[in-house]
Formats: structure tokens, C-alpha cells, sequence
């Protein structure tokens, strides 16, 4: 049990680091969504002033525009899998709860058990203790009688 509240617990802590690792990525694509657009800018600028470079510079720009769709693709990625860990953390959560409820029942079921082998231990003392006593005084009675024989 202990083993494994301290595996879900570790778990939990994975879960937490690779959070902040989620959270940090996200702030960098945030970052670097500002920085294609401002790249994308200073292109727009450039291609007012360099009208003869214009198919090249409107290249760029369609490849900045889905460089920058497929940031967007990737950080609602990123949220769909944030949504999925936390649904999996409340699962864990539900999990340890019920198998902390198993475990108490299993320590009720093995007291209940312990009680009944200690009944039953006594019961069968209690039960074998005249048969035991006969035999004794079986064994005595015979003792007497060889006794009887050797020295008479």
C-alpha cells in the first residue's frame, strides 16, 4: 500500500513537472508567435519598399502564415493533452481512493479471519482435551499393568 501511494505520488510529481514543462513551452510558442509576426511585418515593410524581390518576400510570408498555423496546431495540442492529464490525475485520485477502501476491508476481512482461526484453534483444544486425557489414562493403566507383570 505504501508502495503505492508513493508510485502515485511520484506520478503525481511527473505529472506536475511535465506540466510546467507544458506551460513553459507554451509561453516560448507565444514567444515565438510574436516574433513571426513581427517578422512578418518587417516583410510587408520590405516588400513596399522592394517591389522587385515582391514573389519572393509573399513566399515568405505564406510560409511564416503556416509556420505560425501550425504553432497554433501545436499548442491546442498541447491543451487537448493538459485537459487529458488532468482527467487521468482525477482517475488516479478516484483509483487511490478505492483501493484505499479495499485495503480497509481487507484488514476488516483479515481480523474477521484471525478471530475465526483463534475460535476454531480453541475449539479444537477444547474439543481433543478428554481424548487426550483418556489416552493419558490409557497409557497410565497399561504402565500399571506392565509394572504389575515385571515385578510380580
Amino acid at each position: 500500500m505504501e508502495r503505492l501511494m508513493e508510485q502515485i505520488l511520484f506520478e503525481l510529481k511527473e505529472m506536475r513537472v511535465d506540466l510546467n514543462e507544458v506551460k513553459q513551452g507554451q509561453k516560448q510558442l507565444e514567444s515565438d508567435i510574436r516574433e513571426l509576426r513581427a517578422g512578418q511585418e518587417q516583410l510587408e515593410s520590405d516588400v513596399r519598399e522592394l517591389r522587385k524581390e515582391q514573389k519572393q518576400l509573399r513566399q515568405n510570408v505564406q510560409q511564416l502564415q503556416t509556420e505560425v498555423m501550425e504553432l497554433r496546431a501545436g499548442q491546442k495540442q498541447l491543451e487537448s493533452d493538459v485537459r487529458e492529464l488532468h482527467l487521468g490525475q482525477q482517475q488516479l485520485k478516484s483509483d487511490v481512493r478505492t483501493l484505499q477502501k479495499a485495503v480497509a476491508e481487507l484488514q476488516e476481512g483479515q481480523v474477521r479471519v484471525e478471530q475465526t482461526i483463534d475460535k476454531l484453534s480453541q475449539s479444537i483444544i477444547d474439543n481433543l482435551a478428554p481424548y487426550f486425557d483418556q489416552i493419558t489414562q490409557h497409557i497410565d493403566e497399561r504402565y500399571e499393568e506392565i509394572n504389575e507383570k515385571l515385578h510380580g
